[in-house]
């Protein structure tokens, strides 16, 4: 019997070790391949002034020096700022604290090339989480981290990579089990502190616990509704407390981001809708023909709200004289969110297009494997776009929705809600979910 123990233990210090390997390796080849394309296109190189880049920086610095949360590049220098979300540029000050010397560019982009590093890391540890074996998570690793539209974000400056790093992280942990799961609410829950659109999460986890009829089974019958409450109050608490800091300043609830206006403005105007090149995109609304610079319209205006208020009612009273437009307009979002080709005849466009392209058709190559052990309602769900960080991050996160094991574990997470009468029970099965036709043997290879 000790040799059985021992064995055993053998075997799973050399299974943590494989894995512990396979992180380095994403991490270090990540980390070198994302700072040589850094050094590439200038680590000092200054970020163009009124971009989102340089406004996140000068908040940055603010937050570093003790000046608060205020943007000293923007028309109200001296009042505090809610017009960009908090979680970026809290990170940004955390490292210019770190390299007081370092040129604030150079601190930007590499702070970003650590994010994506541990991003990618993150997804390969999720990837075995879903049953991959070691090996075969490095190059799933990497394809996150040296995602061209990722590595070409992570230069500008952009806060999209830290959304990518706290998303993967959030569900890794939620896919490890046990306690973290909670944690992983949590930090998602600091999602839509970088991303606002993401705020939407909580209710779309929800709706798909209570559409997949597994996992809704253990809802209704087993009343777990006290423990899903708690990790979706973890997921919605961190934007209810920015809120009520938007609310003290400005007196209006809720407030995520006073550029709500100009990003509504911008995706519905005359430009996206009959110009081809930016059809069911989105342009700043100085782009707009006749419309006032925004630097201009905001000499004439208290504050960031007003600004926002007025982009607003432009879009509102756009979309009213033009309802008979939108399904044209629609239809341009559609097709620039799920078409894998590059909408504009640019070479790095077509770079970033290859990985995106080769993905879609990995999944239709492989839809004998997944098809049938996939609810159709979940599909639903994968499908669903709001204004994602990048196609190549978006196209890949349904790559992994469409693993076999994830509803498994989805049922396994939703299964650790459950109340303290049940704790004994081991987690079932949702093999009586899946067809008759798809009982066949599809397991994955395990470490």
């Amino acid at each position: 019997m000790k040799n059985i123990k021992l064995g055993g233990r053998s075997t799973n210090l050399s299974v943590l070790a494989r894995h512990w390997i396979a992180s380095i390796v994403i991490f270090s080849i990540s980390l070198g391949v994302l700072c040589g394309i850094t050094v590439v296109w200038g680590t000092s190189k200054n970020f163009d002034g009124g971009e989102d880049a340089y406004q996140y920086l000068g908040i940055a610095r603010s937050l570093a020096e003790g000046r608060g949360f205020k943007n000293p590049v923007g028309p109200w220098p001296n009042l505090p700022t809610y017009d960009r979300m908090p979680g970026w540029p809290l990170i940004l000050a955390m490292a210019l604290r770190i390299a007081p010397g370092a040129p604030p560019e150079a601190v930007s982009r590499f702070t970003n090339v650590f994010c994506l590093a541990l991003a990618g890391t993150f997804f390969g540890v999720l990837t075995r989480r879903l049953g991959v074996r070691s090996e075969l998570s490095i190059p799933a690793g990497l394809a996150i981290s040296r995602s061209p539209s990722l590595a070409y974000l992570t230069v500008l400056g952009l806060s999209e990579i830290s959304f990518v790093l706290v998303v993967t992280l959030g569900i890794t942990l939620i896919f490890t089990g046990g306690r973290w799961i909670y944690i992983g609410f949590l930090i998602l829950g600091l999602g839509p502190l970088i991303r606002t659109n993401f705020v939407l999460f909580p209710f779309v986890f929800l709706g798909l616990a209570l559409l997949v009829p597994t996992t809704r089974h253990l809802l209704v019958t087993r009343r777990i509704v006290s423990h899903g409450a708690l990790a979706f109050m973890l997921m919605l608490a961190p934007t209810l407390l920015w809120a009520v800091r938007n609310y003290t300043i400005t007196g209006r609830f809720p407030l995520l981001s006073a550029i709500e206006g100009e990003t509504l403005y911008g995706a519905n105007n005359d430009v996206v809708l009959n110009d081809l090149m930016d059809w069911g995109f989105w342009i700043m609304p100085d782009d707009i023909p006749g419309e006032t610079p925004k630097l201009n319209l905001a000499k004439t205006l208290p504050s960031e709200l007003a600004l926002n208020d007025y982009y607003h009612q432009k879009a509102i009273t756009w979309i009213k004289h033009n309802v008979s437009a939108m399904p044209r307009l629609m239809s341009g979002k559609f097709v620039r969110a799920f078409a894998p080709i590059p909408w504009k005849p640019q070479v790095l466009s077509f770079i970033a297009f290859l990985g995106r392209f080769l993905l879609y058709v990995a999944a239709l190559l492989l839809l004998p494997y997944w098809w049938c052990s996939i609810d159709r309602k979940y599909i639903l769900f994968v499908g669903l776009d709001d204004r994602c960080p990048s196609g190549d991050h978006r196209c890949l996160l349904r790559g992994v929705s469409f693993h076999p094991l994830l509803r498994r574990n989805l049922l396994r997470a939703v299964y650790f809600f459950r109340p303290p009468e049940l704790a004994g029970h081991s987690a079932p099965t949702p093999q009586e979910s899946i067809p008759v036709c798809c009982h066949v043997k599809t397991s994955v290879q395990m470490d």
